[in-house]
């Protein structure tokens, strides 16, 4: 039987070589998923968003155990996204981290929470400065 183990990473992260296409999205999201040995059952599904000040990809993938999502900002002078990964499956951000190597990954700050129990609480943070200089009103 199959027991849940609530867990939920939260990353803000700065980056130099963003996807640009649906397609290399959705490939990052599948692999993804396979380095923390979880299933897809819907997607990835991805989309490009060209609304001024929000342009670039936004995406998601409908885990067995839950979910992952990823807005990505192209057009900011250093390109910045904002990701989660819910999962009842056992995990660790530094898995999930290294995945955003291929993205030129600058700096980041997340939050890790155990969603087991009546209380939610967050059992890791963590986060790694740039040398660039990027701008903090993002």
């Amino acid at each position: 039987m199959f027991i849940p183990n609530h867990l939920h990473l939260i990353v803000k992260g700065y980056c130099t070589t963003p996807p640009h296409e649906v397609s290399e999205l959705n490939d990052w999201f599948t692999r993804l998923v396979e380095r923390v040995r979880m299933k897809v059952v819907a997607g990835p599904t991805s989309v490009y968003v060209a609304d001024e000040g929000n342009e670039g990809l936004t995406g998601t993938v409908t885990l067995a155990t839950s979910h992952a999502s990823i807005h990505i900002w192209e057009k900011y002078d250093t390109p910045m996204f904002q990701f989660d990964i819910y999962s009842c499956c056992c995990f660790s951000p530094e898995e999930v981290l290294t995945h955003f190597q291929e993205f030129g990954l600058l700096s980041y700050n997340y939050i890790f929470i155990d969603r087991n129990g009546d209380d939610m609480v967050i059992t890791q943070r963590g986060e790694k400065k740039s040398v660039k200089k990027i701008d903090p009103n993002y």
